[in-house]
């Protein structure tokens, strides 16, 4: 039974007690700063493992998931060759109990350019997921908009984060497809020749935003993949009817969104769903795994392992082409490995849920309209 490796991290205090097994109720009780600078002292070590991982097409895989406990701020601050020394150690980890490919999750996979640094140092492959990650990332977009009666040719998207690894792929595809893209990103100079290349490559017209809050003033869509530690939109911002898809980890966007708006329609990007997800039930990711969904980084790691395609995968910046979606797209599926239906933050979204949020923008852009000649008379 062919095995793979998978590097997880804490995302707040709260779903670090979740790695701790029993030690959680003592850390509980602990002042929150005083948690965070005992984090600094953890090794990575194994959190979990999952024997028997079904593919709908017949292989079985099994899986070793190694934390890595530092909060995604902690990464971010730590000098980098530090990090970069822990993340090798828990691949390392994953290598020693067998496994034949490592995924590297959440911000273990931004550093050391998305990889690439770490896969000169180790001899296990390794993959950041991205690709299957953009690929369902698009393709929960195209649903969405399908539910929420939006014309794709017609529509304005914005992409937060164009610039990085997936905003990029997500960007160049939506250019052939949307009337109008707003980009923003925090390197304005590099933000700039992007532009330039995504104007010669699809039809949409280009818009570059220094301030996210502009950029999605007027979005129909918008796609945010940033490294931001903090939300980086503030739901006041968006139009009624908008679809938001946030693949950021942590997110780009509160979570409490659906209880401040009910008229726009906001997911988690990039969650897929296995042919058996009774397989990888566990406590010790609750707070990381949605209930029904598996995160796509996690999803390419095991459809490569179903594949037996062990080789460097999603690495490296800028290496994530179209046909390379396509492929990993046609792998999955034939593994049974399909996207979620939409979650965020709390709960899944039904139809009925969709249909409501969907009438309650057709009534708030009336009464935007309503009120703007108004101020106009």
């Amino acid at each position: 039974m062919d095995k793979f490796g998978f590097i997880v991290h804490p995302i707040s205090i709260e779903s670090f007690y979740d790695f701790l097994w029993f030690w959680s109720k003592f850390a509980k009780i602990l002042p929150k700063e005083t948690v965070k600078n005992i984090m600094l002292k953890f090794r990575p070590y194994r959190l979990c493992s999952f024997n028997k991982i079904r593919s709908s097409s017949g292989p079985i895989i099994s899986g070793e998931i190694v934390a890595l406990p530092l909060l995604p701020v902690q990464i971010a601050s730590i000098i980098k060759e530090r990090v970069l020394d822990l993340i090798e150690e828990a691949i390392r980890v994953c290598e020693k109990r067998g496994a034949k490919i490592v995924g590297l999750g959440g911000f273990t996979s931004v550093v050391g350019n998305e990889g690439e640094v770490l896969s000169k140092r180790v001899d296990v492959p390794l993959t950041s997921g991205n690709t299957l990650t953009a690929a369902l990332a698009l393709e929960g977009i195209y649903k969405a908009v399908r539910l929420m009666d939006i014309s794709l040719p017609a529509s304005t998207a914005a992409i937060i984060g164009a610039t990085g690894d997936i905003g990029s792929i997500c960007t160049k595809i939506l250019s052939k497809k949307v009337k109008q893209l707003n980009i923003a990103a925090r390197n304005e100079g590099k933000l700039q020749k992007f532009a330039n290349l995504i104007t010669n490559y699809g039809k949409a017209k280009v818009k570059i935003f220094k301030y996210t809050k502009d950029a999605v003033l007027d979005a129909d869509i918008v796609l945010t993949a940033t490294s931001a530690v903090t939300t980086v939109i503030d739901p006041v911002h968006l139009k009624p009817g908008a679809v938001v898809c946030d693949i950021a980890m942590p997110a780009d966007i509160a979570r409490e969104i659906t209880q401040i708006r009910d008229d726009i329609l906001v997911f988690e990007g990039g969650l897929a769903r296995i042919a058996h997800m009774e397989d990888i039930k566990s406590k010790e990711l609750a707070h990381i795994v949605p209930a029904k969904g598996v995160f796509g980084c996690v999803a390419e790691t095991m459809a490569l392992t179903f594949e037996n395609k062990f080789e460097p995968y999603s690495i490296g910046r800028g290496n994530i082409t179209e046909e390379k979606i396509e492929e990993i797209k046609t792998i999955a599926a034939r593994h049974g490995i399909v996207l979620s239906d939409f979650f965020c933050g709390y709960k899944f979204f039904t139809e009925k849920e969709i249909e409501n949020i969907k009438k309650n923008a057709v009534k708030n852009r009336k009464k935007n309209k309503c009120s703007s000649k108004t101020k106009s008379q």
